[in-house]
C-alpha cells in the first residue's frame, strides 16, 4: 500500500509540474506574439514617415 501512495504522489507531482510547465509555455507565446505585434507596428509607422515627412 505504500508504494501505492508514493507513486500516487509522484504522479499528483508529475501532473503539477506538467501543468506549472504548459502555463508558463502559453504566457510566453502569448507575450511573443504581443510584442512581435508590437514590433511591426512600429516598422509600419517607420515605413509611412518615411514616405509622408512633414
Amino acid at each position: 500500500m505504500s508504494s501505492s501512495l508514493t507513486f500516487q504522489n509522484q504522479l499528483i507531482i508529475f501532473t503539477w509540474i506538467t501543468a506549472i510547465g504548459l502555463f508558463i509555455s502559453l504566457i510566453e507565446a502569448t507575450l511573443k506574439i504581443k510584442y512581435e505585434k508590437f514590433l511591426e507596428m512600429k516598422k509600419r509607422e517607420s515605413s509611412i514617415k518615411r514616405l509622408y515627412p512633414n
